[in-house]
């Protein structure tokens, strides 16, 4: 049982499931309608072709890289888990109203490249925002915190009478 949890090819076999299983209940719902699914929803299945096809390339170079015992294995196999989940959100957001469907379609992308971004420019990213913070931010607020912190009884604005 271990083994299973563990297994860091275990998401092929779980895609490999799910992708065909999603597609089937998708074409399921769409047969006898008047219009095709591309019809209806171009987005969602471009998205879905989209995605399918990345994950297909993330897979073969995430076995590539751990044939060869790359560094570079877990940053494939994240890129092919989140392509192979986006989809399948985009078969089911098929199932969705067009409006509906299109919300979670871009929530999912963009949760997809936060989580891809934040894995490889992460370290990067964080530098730059400390950097933001104690050499740009800090100084300018504490500046204006003591402005108002000081004894300004002298400095009080006079309102003109009215």
């Amino acid at each position: 049982m271990q083994h299973l949890i563990s297994s860091s090819a275990s998401y092929p076999n779980i895609f490999g499931f799910l992708i065909p299983a999603l597609t089937g209940i998708v074409g399921a719902n769409v047969q006898g309608a008047a219009e095709p699914l591309f019809a209806t929803h171009k987005m969602h299945i471009c998205s879905f072709l989209l995605a399918t096809s990345g994950y297909c390339g993330a897979l073969a170079a995430d076995v590539k890289s751990r044939r060869s015992g790359a560094n570079s294995s877990q940053f494939w196999r994240l890129v092919a888990v989140n392509l192979g989940s986006l989809s399948s959100v985009s078969l089911v957001s098929t199932l969705a109203e067009c409006s509906v469907g299109n919300i979670i379609l871009f929530t999912a992308w963009t949760c997809a490249g936060v989580i891809i971004f934040v894995y490889k420019y992460g370290k990067s990213f964080m530098a730059a925002l400390r950097w933001l913070c104690y050499d740009i931010l800090k100084p300018f607020f504490s500046t204006i915190f003591n402005l108002f912190q000081g004894d300004n009884t002298d400095t009080q604005l006079q309102l003109p009478p009215v």
